[in-house]
Formats: structure tokens, sequence, C-alpha cells
């Protein structure tokens, strides 16, 4: 997929996750991601969290922040994902959003260097990747940055939480 190709459309479960895996391939600098839980992304799978694994080793300036609804999952239900985000905890940053932001459904993943993954409705698999284009993704990267601010609630990942 070149930078001026046609977004990649997806309305299922399987093409969603695989514009997950094209996105999580592209990414260089950071990666910024809101989600309701992070179920439906398939992060918490082996070979996602060994390519999340290898894009943080690929580019040690490499930071990931991850806003949530709800952080049981990651916490209690995703082991390979959580001891990632442990041990690279300087790294990886984990926000919850208040109360009056979950009313939120659209969720999106951000790439610094530019992919952009869209998900038009928490409840459903349409959606989109986008490459290469600016305008939509300075966009989304305000919208994210207005979330990371609204979310006060930082989440620990270490057994004392520090």
């Amino acid at each position: 997929m070149s930078d001026d190709a046609e977004p990649l459309r997806f309305t299922d479960r399987a093409g969603y996750q695989a514009a997950v895996v094209q996105l999580l391939d592209r990414s260089r600098l950071g990666l910024d991601i809101f989600d309701v839980d992070l179920v439906d992304t398939a992060l918490a799978s082996s070979p996602r969290v060994a390519q999340l694994s290898d894009a943080l080793t690929r580019d040690p300036a490499m930071t990931v922040r991850i806003v949530l609804h709800d952080v049981d999952a990651l916490q209690h239900r995703m082991p390979r994902l959580w001891n990632l985000c442990a041990a690279q905890s300087h790294r990886m940053h984990i926000r919850q959003t208040p109360r009056t932001l979950r009313h939120l459904t659209e969720t999106f993943m951000l790439s610094t260097n530019g992919p952009l993954l869209i998900r038009t409705h928490s409840m459903h698999f349409r959606g989109k990747l986008l490459v290469g284009d600016v305008l939509e993704n300075a966009g989304y990267k305000q919208r994210f940055g207005e979330l990371w601010e609204a979310c006060s609630c930082c989440i620990s990942t270490t057994k004392f939480g520090l």
C-alpha cells in the first residue's frame, strides 16, 4: 500500500485485525491507541505482542500511549500484553477515560509517522486504514491529544503502582 493508495477498508473482525497488523508494521516513533478495552484488536495475541515488542526494539525512541474506557481486560485477561507494558513501562503509557467520555464509540490507532486506523463504532468492525492522509491524520492526532489530557488517571503497570 503506497502513500497515494486508496484506504484499506474492512467490514469484519478478520479485516480489522489484518489492518492492525499492517499498522504495526508501518509504525515508527510512536503509536497512539484509543479503544474500549483492546479485546477486538488482538494486540494481546502472541504474534501481536511479538510484533509490538519488535517495533519497540527496532526504534528505541518509540513510545506507545493507550487510552481505554475499560482497563480490566488488559490488566486481568491479557497477560502477554500486560507483561510487555510492565517491561516497557518507561515507553508504554496507559490511561483510562473519565466516565464523562465513555460515550465515545469511534476507536482509532495512530502512528506518529502517518498510518491511521479508524473503526467507526466499537460495536461494529467497519472502518479503514489510511496511509499518507496528512489532513485526517492531523485531526486524529489533535483528538488523541485532547483525550490524553482529559484522562488524569494513569494506569500503573508495576505491582506497587510506582
